[in-house]
Order: C-alpha cells, then sequence, then structure tokens
C-alpha cells in the first residue's frame, strides 16, 4: 500500500508537469516527431499510474483500516519522518562539512575600540538565543530511570553555520540523569547565539549507554529549524523520550563570557548549591553555570573557576546577575547567599565580587562584554 501511495502521489506530480510537452510541440513544428513519442510514452505511463491508483482505491474500499490502524500508521510515518531529519538535513547540507564545530570564539570584540568610526568592521548588538536548559521527560520504550546519556546537543547560527555544541559527551564520560533531575549538564553554548529571521538549526543525537555498545540505544535523534519570533520551547517527541530546550530570545543583546575566582579564603567544601546567571529579560530564570555537589571546587592554574558555561546574553545596557544558591535540606527552599551585578556594556570587561560571609570566602567575578558580527 504505501508504494501505491507514493506512486498515485507521483501520478499527480506528473500530470502538472507533463502536458507542457504537448504544448510545446504544438507551439513548435520542429519538435515535430520526438515530442509526440514522449507525449505518446507519457500517456501510456500515466494509463499504469491511473490502474495502480484505482487497484488502490478499490482494495482500500474492501479493506478499511480501523481507527486504530490509521492511528498506528500516521504514528509510524511521523516517526519515520522525525527520525530521518537529521540525515535530511546532512545530505541536504551546502555549506561547510556537517558536522564541523564553530571556531568563533567567545569575547570576539571586547579588547577592540569599537566605537572608534574607522574601525574596520560592522559589529553591533543583535538578537540571540539564550539556552537556558535542557531536558530528558517521558522516558517510554522499556526505558527505566537512571539512565546514562552521552552524544551532542547543538545549535547553529548564521554567523557560521557550524555547530555550537550545547552538550557534547563520549560514550566513556556518559552524564547519569534520573527522574528527580533529567536535567542535561550544558557546557555551551560557546559564544552568542544570533538570531535572525532566516532559521537556524538545534540537532541532537543522544544516545542510552547499554551495558555494552552493542546495547545502546538511540534515546534523541533529530534537527529542528528556528528562527527570530520563536518563543515556545522547542520539543521533540522520539519512540523513547520528550527533549525539551528551554530558551528565550534577548532582544538588542550584547554577549557576556562570565569568569569567577576564590580571591580570598576557601571555598566551603561540603557546600551543596548551585552557581547561576539570570538578566532582567527574564529575572526569574536561572541558568546554571555550575553545580556544587559536596565537591572540591574545581579551579584552573591560575584559580578561575572552572565553570560548566561560561556564556550568556544579556540586553545591552541591561542587568545581569551572578548568584550563589545554596539548597534547601528536606522541604526548606533553595537559598541566594551572595550575588553580584552588572549592567551590559558593549566591550571591555567588568569586575564585581561575591563575599560568602558565613564561610569567610570571597570570589571575585569578571564579565567580558563583545557585540557581534556576522562576518
Amino acid at each position: 500500500m504505501e508504494m501505491e501511495t507514493e506512486t498515485e502521489t507521483e501520478m499527480e506530480r506528473e500530470s502538472r508537469k507533463r502536458p507542457r510537452v504537448a504544448a510545446a510541440a504544438a507551439e513548435d513544428p520542429s519538435l515535430g516527431a520526438a515530442a509526440s513519442a514522449e507525449y505518446a510514452a507519457w500517456l501510456e505511463e500515466m494509463a499504469v499510474h491511473e490502474a495502480k491508483a484505482a487497484e488502490f482505491r478499490k482494495n482500500l474500499l474492501a479493506n478499511p483500516l480501523t481507527p486504530e490502524q490509521l492511528r498506528e500508521r500516521e504514528e509510524a510515518a511521523w516517526e519515520k519522518y522525525n527520525i530521518e531529519s537529521w540525515e535530511r538535513a546532512r545530505d541536504n547540507w551546502i555549506w561547510h562539512p556537517f558536522e564541523a564545530v564553530t571556531e568563533i570564539p567567545c569575547m570576539r570584540f571586547t579588547n577592540d575600540n569599537v566605537n572608534d568610526p574607522n574601525y574596520p568592521r560592522l559589529v553591533r548588538t543583535m538578537p540571540t538565543l539564550q539556552i537556558v536548559s535542557v531536558q530528558v521527560k517521558d522516558i517510554t520504550g522499556g526505558l527505566h530511570w537512571p539512565l546514562d546519556v552521552y552524544g551532542f546537543v547543538a545549535v547553529r547560527d548564521v554567523v557560521d553555520r557550524k555547530h555550537i555544541m550545547v552538550f557534547d559527551r563520549e560514550r566513556d564520560d556518559y552524564q547519569r540523569i534520573s527522574e528527580q533531575d533529567s536535567y542535561l549538564t550544558l557546557t555551551g553554548p560557546t559564544r552568542g547565539v544570533v538570531m535572525t529571521i532566516d532559521p537556524s538549526y538545534l540537532e541532537a543525537k543522544l544516545k542510552v549507554r547499554g551495558a555494552t555498545e552493542s546495547e545502546d540505544k538511540d534515546l534523541s535523534k533529530f534537527a529542528k529549524t528556528y528562527s527570530l519570533g520563536c518563543y515556545l520551547p522547542i520539543k521533540h517527541t522520539s519512540k523513547l523520550c520528550t527533549l525539551e530546550l528551554q530558551h528565550y530570545t534577548v532582544c538588542s543583546s550584547v554577549e557576556a563570557t562570565i569568569r569567577v575566582q576564590v580571591i580570598e579564603g576557601q571555598f566551603p567544601r561540603d557546600f551543596r548549591g548551585v552557581l547561576t546567571a539570570s538578566t532582567d529579560a527574564e529575572s526569574g530564570v536561572m541558568i546554571s553555570l555550575l553545580d556544587f555537589n559536596n565537591d572540591e571546587l574545581p579551579v584552573d592554574a591560575d584559580g578561575s573557576v572552572k565553570l560548566s558555561r561560561q556564556v550568556v546574553s544579556v540586553r545591552k545596557g541591561g542587568k545581569l546577575k551572578v548568584s550563589v544558591w545554596q539548597h534547601g535540606v528536606g522541604e526548606e527552599e533553595d537559598q541566594e547567599i551572595t550575588a553580584a551585578s552588572f549592567t551590559a556594556t558593549e566591550a571591555e570587561t567588568s569586575t564585581n565580587y561575591m563575599p560568602m560571609k558565613k564561610w569567610k570566602c570571597w570570589m571575585e567575578v569578571t564579565v567580558a562584554w563583545s557585540l557581534f558580527s556576522c562576518w
């Protein structure tokens, strides 16, 4: 039945196209016998298609599908379409190698004198995609919590149309997620994600790790488009789960790259909480930069805290707040322990401090601001 349905669609498509052959032959006698022969062959082909379509309709009327069969057929077709969305995007890609990762860094114009009238580049504020979280929900297909997840989630924008990694883990570096906390620990975006009216892509290739690699399962695999004006959460439902990306648009924004250093005392080892960023565009939405889970604070050689992610977008002249939250015990709510606020500028850096007085620990927060350029 599937082949006959496709043939019927092809017949309808051909019926709109081929009569132009006969019309051309009538207008230009020099086409002569060749056009007539092609038209005759087309008529014969159409007759075969019509016979197949008639047989298909006859069989359908004689053996009508039940509502349950129709629903299963539609669900199977939709699932096939979604599964193949990533391959379609790859096969139709016309720019850089499909899996190329962006080489454009954050802080691209932080140290430039962008207000110089002779500055050689066109740099400006732009609308950007603020990625808040990516969550695995509604698992099915025999899966059970917890899940060991690896693979990648990435976005593209018009700046270079390459992957901007949001989550990226190899099989041996999987993340274990639970029913109580099914959010992926994001490591990106690694730079501001520019939004325009031209469509960009959200892509995912996530797997569930089994006891052996042959037992691994495709958790979510797709490519979806998004563009300026996209406000609802971006969701994709597969056979095994729903993947949901929470986001919002920041208009007239600049890129903010956050750096945190402990400059006095020591960060408490037994502290359980989270370091977050929020903006006045969505003041109630917290973007996780680093989870504190009773572990030693991860720091670089220069003393900078190794944040899970460090780039967010802020409206020009708007407010950015970096906060430390302590998890509540039992039914207690999380509590904001300390915070540092900033006003977004077009370039250069801003510095503020977060004292954790109870633990005699002081942290310095530096934000590097940058405009955007599409070339």
